[in-house]
C-alpha cells in the first residue's frame, strides 16, 4: 500500500448513523473492491472499502457507520470534518473482481450487509462502465428503512437490463414497499441453480460466514466466492 495525502472536499450526513465521506488524491489507482486505511492523529490506522468506482479518480467516496461516541469511527468522522487533508495507505484487499476467473458463465452475485454496501457499489458501478456483458445481481440487506442511505441512487441509476440491485430489510414497515426477510432467501429465491456462480460478499464476520453456508447448501463452490472477510477472521469449523 502506498502513503497520499487526500483532500477532504465534503462530508455528508446520509442517515442517523451513516456518513459519506468525497475525498480528493492524485497519482492514485486501485480496482474496484479495494479498500484504504484512514490514518488517525494517535496513529491508529482505520479501514474502509472505497465507494467509488476507479474511474471517477480523483475523487473517491468512503461510506461511514458509526454506531457510538467511542467508535473509532466517530473519531474517523471528527478527524474528517476538522481537517481541510488526511493521510491515506492505498489500496488494500484481494477481494476484487480481476481476483476471480473470467468470464463468468452464471450470474455474478454482489452480496452486501449495512456499508459493506460501498464495496460491492464500486465493483458494480466499475462493472457497469466497463460495459460487462453477463448477468449481475447487487443483494443489500439491511435491517430496518431508516437504516437505508442514497436510495436516490438506486432509484434512479441508469442500467441496462443485465444489470439488478435488490434491497432486502429485516424488518419491514409501512415507510417500505420492497422486499423483506433474511438476505440470503431473497438470493435463493432468485437463483435456483448456483453452482457456476460467483459471490462477492461484504459486510460482518457473521453475515459473510453465514451467508456463504446457505449459498453452499444450494450448490455454489467456496472457491468461487470472495470477501475481505476471509483475509483477517479464518472460518468458523462447521
Amino acid at each position: 500500500m502506498k502513503d497520499v495525502s487526500a483532500k477532504v472536499v465534503q462530508v455528508e450526513s446520509l442517515n442517523s448513523t451513516v456518513f459519506a465521506a468525497k475525498l480528493q488524491l492524485e497519482d492514485t489507482s486501485f480496482i474496484a473492491g479495494q479498500y484504504l486505511m484512514i490514518a488517525l492523529p494517535t496513529g491508529e490506522k482505520v479501514p474502509y472499502s472505497i465507494g467509488s468506482a476507479p474511474h471517477e479518480l480523483p475523487y473517491l467516496t468512503l461510506y461511514i457507520l458509526v454506531s457510538d461516541e467511542s467508535s473509532l469511527a466517530f473519531k474517523v468522522v471528527e478527524h474528517l470534518q476538522k481537517s481541510d487533508t488526511v493521510e491515506l495507505s492505498i489500496p488494500g484487499g484481494d477481494a476484487h473482481i480481476e481476483s476471480a476467473n473470467q468470464p463468468f458463465d452464471a450470474p455474478l452475485l454482489l452480496i452486501a450487509g449495512g456499508t459493506g454496501f460501498a464495496q460491492m457499489k464500486s465493483i458494480y458501478d466499475d462493472l457497469l462502465h466497463k460495459q460487462y456483458q453477463g448477468e449481475v445481481h447487487f443483494y443489500w440487506g439491511l435491517r430496518t428503512s431508516a437504516d437505508t442511505f442514497i436510495m436516490d441512487w438506486i432509484d434512479s441509476h441508469s442500467a441496462p437490463d443485465n444489470f439488478h440491485i435488490h434491497v432486502v430489510l429485516n424488518e419491514g414497515d409501512n415507510n417500505w414497499l420492497g422486499r423483506t426477510g433474511w438476505l440470503y432467501e431473497a438470493i435463493l429465491e432468485d437463483h435456483l441453480e448456483l453452482t457456476n456462480s460467483h459471490a462477492f460478499i461484504s459486510g460482518s464476520v457473521g453475515m459473510v460466514y453465514g451467508t456463504l453456508d446457505q449459498l453452499e447448501a444450494r450448490g455454489i463452490n467456496e472457491k468461487n466466492c470472495h470477501s475481505d472477510v476471509f483475509a483477517y477472521a479464518p472460518r468458523p469449523s462447521k
